[in-house]
């Protein structure tokens, strides 16, 4: 008897110990779509494998979800969460909307690994590198990888997180000769061009030496100097950070604003941005933002 307790502790030890389970991504049914879920102490991340993406981060205690979510696939608004896609913008054979590949379709595949999920995207053909997407928990910080691969074409990759339009997101401006106001604007539906110059939008309220971005139902997209962006949502912040990039840079479009916030007209979100440099084409290159939650 003896000898089976010990037999039996060992196999618990070795095959599900505490710490391990934490880090390992689970199936689950997410709004009836099949999803994985990870959820360290304190903290809860859910990846849907039918729209390829981390569709809810938030407190492991309760289903608040500090990113905007759509319930279907069907949602005029998008599918939320985590967007990723390659640019520049302006470079897009179709204009609008993004690759059906990027932005519209499941994991072609996927694996867990040492605490590492990854899903393979489609290839979205055009001579656009190949994408996939990781995800992995560096402590209390959810880590988003992309990684890029293949292609002719130079790319940058720009990892966009829509949280709801209520959230109030925290910049600092750093001003410059190059930009006055520490800050500028990209191009959207309502300023067509990059613009250094330009009058305070209603958007920005002023506290010091920081600066508070709000929706106001009325588009403006700004971009800052790279920083973390903190947003602000009912009793919680979410932190979007910059946590690494390789590959050969090829150019620095936005004048290298590549810490950007999107505010929507109609839509439903807000949009906050890490953009890397292009990379050249013919070489691996990858870019990870983290997030982070807290108590406000």
């Amino acid at each position: 008897m003896r000898i089976a307790v010990i037999l039996i502790s060992a196999y618990m030890l070795t095959a599900c110990p505490a710490a391990e389970k934490t880090e390992l991504w689970q199936p689950m049914q997410w709004n009836g779509e099949r999803a994985l879920v990870s959820s360290p102490p304190g903290w809860k991340a859910i990846v849907s494998l039918e729209r390829g993406r981390l569709v809810h981060f938030g407190p492991a205690d309760s289903e608040t979800n500090l990113l905007f979510e759509a319930a279907t696939r069907t949602d005029p608004a998008g599918w939320g969460g985590h967007r990723l896609w390659l640019g520049p913008q302006h470079t897009w054979s179709n204009g609008w909307p993004p690759p059906a590949a990027w932005e519209r379709s499941a994991a072609e595949s996927f694996t867990v690994s040492g605490g590492t999920l990854r899903l393979v995207l489609p290839d979205a053909g055009d001579g656009w590198p190949r994408l996939t997407r990781t995800y992995q928990w560096s402590g209390e910080r959810l880590l988003c990888g992309a990684e890029m691969s293949g292609g002719t074409r130079k790319a940058q990759i720009i990892q966009i997180i829509q949280v709801p339009k209520t959230a109030l997101i925290d910049v600092v401006p750093q001003p410059s000769k190059a930009a006055p106001r520490g800050y500028v604007q990209l191009p959207s539906t309502a300023t067509p061009h990059f613009s250094a110059e330009f009058a305070v939008p209603p958007h920005v309220m002023a506290h010091g030496t920081s600066l508070t971005l709000k929706y106001l139902a009325r588009v403006q997209k700004l971009g800052f100097a790279p920083q973390p962006l903190p947003a602000r949502y009912q009793k919680f912040v979410l932190t979007l950070d910059r946590a690494g990039q390789s590959g050969t840079i090829a150019s620095e479009p936005d004048a290298g604003f590549f810490t950007q916030v999107y505010l929507g007209g109609a839509e439903p979100f807000i949009e906050l941005e890490q953009l890397t440099p292009a990379f050249s084409p013919h070489a691996p290159a990858s870019s990870t933002i983290s997030l982070q939650g807290s108590a406000q």
